[in-house]
């Protein structure tokens, strides 16, 4: 064999020579020296272990790091295939004592195997059935950072993976090669986003708007989302907002060997959800009002058995499909079958149980969505995927109804109504009760940096006696015109409390960098509404008008002041009351200062 290898591998393989003269030798010294640790995959629903990840430890101990250099050295040495052998068996060995029967074993393999078109996914069903355990519960990773795991003989692996009835995980995602192409022709069930993406993501906008978008693009094609490396309560909670199905990292459990300590329920993930006061907008309440309870069909069904489900259901045109735990895959519709029974052989193949098709090779992906998520994502899912019925619901992980596109459409409408009923008729800006929800939200997530700022006009009684209330009216507008450009691009809500009062909330904001944007809000304000005087008032720098006491004085031209109160991260709780107080005192505070912003921190 010529040398045309790493020169890290050749070191290592070279001094190796005495201890790794063979292949039994390597195998044994492997057997006796490593083991599998597992970590836990949870829905950030519920904290149900969805599976946990086999992790090989101990490679250290043959003098090989990181865990790369012991493939490499199999690889160059032909001895790829063997190891691997060696190491699923032994994953699949501990996985079996683990006492889950739903639980699916995430498992990584050298994607130069994949590539090389070997029976990878053979192997792996054989050693399952061994076992006793379901091939459905099994979850074969490819590395993104492999690059060889995109050609046609991986994809080969693909399809036999899954027509064996397993599943697939493209790991690192974001990490290194795009895998544009297995999206798109064999797309995975999972995609794992790689932990620099996650790190400090409640802090980085940036972040947050790109997974964001990597989100609803896997859910458009049916693909769930899994969070790798999360460490905090911030993190969590961001990307659950940003719609990830699963989490795995530290905050949840660190990878262990010992199999007794892993737990079918993570109370860390019950108690972060039950702090959060999530859509209180009413989202919930008009999704589960437009959910079609579809009876859903298993995914192994024998498709004689599927034709007998449209026949039981004649007034339906589709059914959902599941797997075992109610996790949704796709759906079928009658079409679907049409297309089955008018094709060559189809009839025979139906009737044949060895060599027909089971329900799971006909399912067509549909959009899924969380029963929490804003009726806005579902729609925009939805229009993502112009061959989609509708979006599959989930709850807790598992499939809870199905949305066609009247339902969606009707749901959009019925919250742009009860959004028109809040909404201020003169700034079209969020009224009271948005602005009570969104306090109410910040509030109860102690977890995230959050900015509350209120402002208020300066002498806009004498202004509006003065000049009448449709020029009042104007100054009021032209305040939330200014707000908006100034505000909303750094991720504000904006709202009008009413008159001339204004709110304005931000989340895992620079506190440094909103106060700024608020101070110059306030100084183009008072420069913009200057022109709304007459010249003479504009010359004197104030009005005269006759005060709240009916005195005649002077008073200034229109200002703004404003008082911002920030809740860091890692608060205890803070009563409403207690808020709602240093507000009041912040806004006196600013109204008494020059610069008319009053800023404190509220621990």
């Amino acid at each position: 064999m010529t040398k045309d290898f790493d020169p890290l591998v050749v070191r290592l393989d070279d001094a190796r020579s005495g201890a790794f003269a063979s292949l039994e030798a390597f195998l044994s010294a492997v057997e006796a020296t490593t083991a599998y640790a597992f970590q836990p995959i949870v829905h950030m629903d519920t904290g149900i272990a969805h599976g946990y990840e086999a992790l090989l430890r101990g490679v250290d101990r043959l003098g090989l790091a990181p865990i790369g250099a012991l493939f490499d050295l199999a690889y160059h040495r032909g001895w790829l295939g063997p190891l691997e052998r060696l190491l699923h068996t032994r994953a699949i060995d501990a996985f079996a004592t683990i006492p889950s029967e739903t639980a699916r074993l995430f498992l990584n393999v050298d994607a130069r195997r994949v590539a090389a078109a070997e029976g990878v996914a053979e192997e792996i069903a054989e050693r399952l059935d061994a076992r006793g355990i379901e091939r459905d519960r099994f979850c074969l990773e490819i590395p993104e950072t492999q690059e060889m795991a995109t050609g046609d003989g991986a994809l080969g692996v693909f399809r036999r993976l899954k027509e064996a009835g397993g599943h697939l995980a493209l790991d690192d995602f974001g990490q290194g090669y795009s895998r544009l192409r297995l999206l798109h022709e064999h797309q995975p069930d999972y995609v794992k986003i790689d932990r620099y993406f996650i790190s400090g993501i409640s802090a980085e906008p940036k972040k947050r708007l790109f997974l964001s978008r990597i989100v609803d693009v896997m859910h458009v094609l049916g693909i769930r989302m899994i969070a790798e490396g999360v460490e905090t309560e911030a993190e969590f909670r961001t990307c659950k907002d940003l719609g990830f199905d699963l989490a795995q990292g530290f905050l949840i459990q660190h990878p262990t060997t010992d199999r007794t300590a892993l737990r079918a329920v993570y109370p860390i993930v019950e108690r972060i959800n039950q702090s959060e006061r999530r859509n209180r907008s009413g989202d919930v309440g008009l999704v589960r009002e437009q959910i079609q309870t579809l009876p859903p069909l298993l995914a192994d069904l024998d498709m004689i058995d599927v034709f007998e489900a449209f026949r039981r259901h004649g007034e339906l045109t589709l059914f959902p499909v599941v797997d075992r735990d109610g996790v949704p895959i796709g759906v079928i519709s009658d079409v679907d079958l049409k297309s089955y029974v008018y094709s060559p052989f189809g009839r025979d193949l139906m009737a044949n149980k060895t060599y027909g098709k089971r329900l799971r090779e006909l399912v067509r992906p549909c959009p899924v969505a969380a029963i929490e998520t804003p009726i806005e994502k579902i729609l925009e899912l939805f229009a993502h995927r112009v061959d989609a019925p509708g979006v599959l619901m989930v709850e807790h992980g598992r499939y809870a109804g199905f949305m066609g596109s009247i339902a969606i459409l009707r749901a959009v409408h019925e919250k742009n109504l009860a959004a028109a009923r809040d909404q201020n008729p003169l700034t079209r800006l969020p009224g009271n009760l948005s602005i009570g929800d969104w306090v109410a939200d910040a509030l109860a997530d102690t977890s995230t940096d959050r900015i509350l700022v209120y402002m208020d006009f300066d002498n806009f009684k004498p202004f509006n006696d003065a000049y009448g209330f449709r020029q009042g009216d104007r100054a009021i507008q032209l305040f939330a015109e200014l707000m908006q450009k100034a505000l909303a691009e750094a991720g504000g809500f904006l709202g009008h409390i009413g008159g001339d009062d204004f709110f304005a909330g931000f989340s895992g904001a620079d506190a440094s960098s909103v106060r700024e944007r608020v101070r110059g809000l306030m100084d183009r304000f008072q420069h913009e509404v200057e022109s709304f005087y007459e010249s003479e008032a504009r010359h004197l720098g104030y009005l005269e008008a006759a005060g709240r006491d009916g005195l005649v004085r002077r008073f200034g031209l229109l200002t703004c002041s404003a008082g911002l109160l920030v809740l860091p991260a890692g608060r205890e709780p803070v009563p409403t009351d207690r808020v709602m107080a240093e507000i009041a005192r912040l806004k006196k505070k600013a109204k008494a200062t020059d610069r008319r912003l009053a800023f404190a921190e509220l621990a």
